[in-house]
Parts: structure tokens; sequence; C-alpha cells
């Protein structure tokens, strides 16, 4: 367990982001399952040439921290891992996130853009599956993926292809978009509104900027995250998230501010993910256990990093404090969840 000084630094400075308990009006078609089993479990769905060359080098070069790998290139700008296991879950959490659309892939009303989708970028592609969809999708469209970590695949639709590239920079695309799309990128950036900046230089006129996003810290539908290691992993979480430079409650404020950078019409639609098969109806109960999947995959990779980097425990520490964690994403007794924001907006014409 970390130190008594490590948990009170902790504590302070998640009071500027504190773990909250949501009342059910604030959370529509989200309800507490009353039969469902104290303990998850997947019964209650069924089965489921000099420096030149040296930046180039390096977009190809990784590290090793607490024995997980990280991209080099541009290193410390994005805290997770990009290694094999958080690959899996990435495209774990791209099924989450179709199943939540009902296999869409955007909420934007794209088919009414006028002259069609002709050029589409994907910001912080990942392992470039939801470009790669896209492309398939849209064979019409020209898809191109960026990301700081050169992890896609060789083999992708003749439409679609990826380039490293740090979207906080400015970008030099000779072509206007039609549609951009950024998913997940809660803890990618430092500076948020210089990203949807950059977006909306690079949109035609009329063109679409759509962001699909989780927000932290987890919410409780109840009190019933009191006293709990995922409530106090959570306070920890969003304590060393602010001494990184990240804010996890940006998401609430994205639809502000892209109208701030100039958008029109800007749409904010919320959706929820239950962590484990405590709500009601199927389709809550789906998400919940594949949410809980995403959050037991990539619990190790956020906390190692953020813990030991900015609240100062060891590894070890971390490892003992995250079984207790475990325990608790897996039991439907702790009624946590994770809203969900897709915002859009259009560039004036």
């Amino acid at each position: 367990m970390a130190t008594a000084s490590t948990s009170d630094n902790a504590a302070e400075s998640s009071q500027q982001a504190p773990v909250t308990s949501a009342p059910a009006a604030d959370t529509p078609g989200l309800d507490v399952d009353s039969q469902a089993s104290s303990h998850d479990g997947d019964s209650a769905i069924g089965s489921m040439e000099s420096s030149t060359q040296s930046v180039r080098d390096s977009v190809y070069e990784y590290v090793e921290e607490n024995g997980r790998r990280f991209h080099k290139y541009k290193q410390g700008n994005y805290l997770l891992p990009n290694d094999e296991t958080e690959q899996d879950r990435l495209d774990l959490q791209h099924h989450l996130f179709t199943l939540t659309f009902d296999g869409k892939l955007h909420i934007a009303p794209i088919e009414e853009l006028k002259g069609g989708v002709h050029n589409v970028l994907d910001i912080g592609t990942g392992t470039g599956i939801w470009a790669i969809d896209f492309a398939a999708t849209y064979p019409s469209a020209n898809v191109i993926g960026t990301d700081l970590s050169p992890i896609q695949p060789n083999f992708v639709p003749p439409n679609c292809s990826f380039e490293v590239d740090d979207a906080e920079d400015e970008w030099v695309f000779p072509q206007k978009f039609d549609y951009i799309h950024g998913r997940a990128l809660m803890s990618c950036f430092r500076n948020d509104q210089r990203v949807w900046e950059h977006a909306f230089k690079a949109l035609r006129p009329g063109g679409i900027l759509e962001l699909q996003d989780l927000q932290m810290p987890l919410r409780y539908i109840d009190s019933s995250g009191e006293g709990t290691a995922l409530k106090l992993w959570n306070e920890r979480f969003m304590a060393a998230g602010l001494m990184l430079g990240r804010d996890f409650t940006k998401v609430a404020k994205y639809k502000a501010t892209l109208e701030k950078v100039g958008f029109m019409d800007v749409v904010e639609k919320r959706y929820y993910w239950p962590v484990g098969t405590w709500a009601k109806g199927k389709k809550m109960k789906t998400l919940g256990a594949w949410y809980r999947e995403d959050c037991l995959a990539g619990l190790q990779g956020a906390s190692v990093l953020f813990f030991t980097r900015a609240l100062k425990m060891t590894p070890e520490e971390v490892e003992v404090f995250l079984v207790d964690v475990r325990k608790g994403m897996k039991m439907n007794s702790i009624h946590a969840y994770a809203p969900v924001y897709v915002v859009y907006g259009r560039k004036p014409e």
C-alpha cells in the first residue's frame, strides 16, 4: 500500500475533482437491477539523414517502464502504454463504442454533408481500427489516421492510410477535410482547445468535427462506492492526472470549447457505461460486461505510470493496491459507471 504521506497528497489534490454520486434523474436509462448477483459474471448476458533520420528512428523506437512499453517519439505526451496488451484493450474498447451506438461508427449526420464525405481524418487513431472500419464502410472516402505510435496494421483498405503525428503541433495537411473524428482522447492532450482549433482550420466550410469520449472520475448511482478501494483509486487517479497536466473532467466541457473555437450547431449526447452487470436491461448488462473488461485490461497500464510518477508510489505498492481495486470492479454491489459523451459541431459555411 502507499505510504501515509502519499495518500494524504493524493486525497488533497483530488479535492479539485471529487468522485460523485448521481441521483437517478441524472442518469436516464441507468437503473440498478435488484436481481443481479453480488459478484459479477457473464451468466446474466450469455457468452460474449542526420536529424531527420534521428526523428524517423525515434518514431519506431519504444521505451520500457515498469514492465510496460511506451512510445518514444514525443515521449511523455501520451501517458498510456502502446504494447500488445494495450492494443488489445483499444480494440475491445472499439467494440464497446460500436455496441453503445448500435453498430454505428459515428453519431454526427455526415450523410447530410453537401458534396458528400471524401476526406476524413481520425485523430489519435490508436490501432487504427475505427479508421479501417470507416474506410471499409465508406469506400469512396479517403481516410487518414494519425497517432504518436506506428502500431497500425500494414494491410488496410486501399482508401485508408496512417501517419505518425502529434495533433498538438501545427497541422500541415494539404487538403481540407469533410469530417474529423476523435475518440477516447481524454488523456491525450495538455491543450485540447489548440487541437480543436487545428481541426477547425483543417475542415472545409460545412465540415464536421465529432468527439466521442468517456469522462472520469467514475460516478456512482448511489452511495455504494463509499469506503471502497475503487473510489480511492478514482481519487488517486484524478489527483495524479492533474499533477501530470491532465484534467479528466474536461470531456464535459467539450461542447463549450467547440463553441468557443467557432463551431456552430454543436450537439452533445450522453450515454452510460456501467462497471459490471448491475444495471437493468440486456443492453446495459452487455455494455457493463464489456466496460468491466476494458477497465480491468487498462487498470495496470494506467495506474503504474500515473501513481509512480505523480504520487511517488513504488511499483510494488501500486500492484498491492490494485488487487482490491480489481475486486471492486468485479462486484455488482458497487454501482459505478462512466458517463460517455458524443459532441459534434459544424464549421460555418
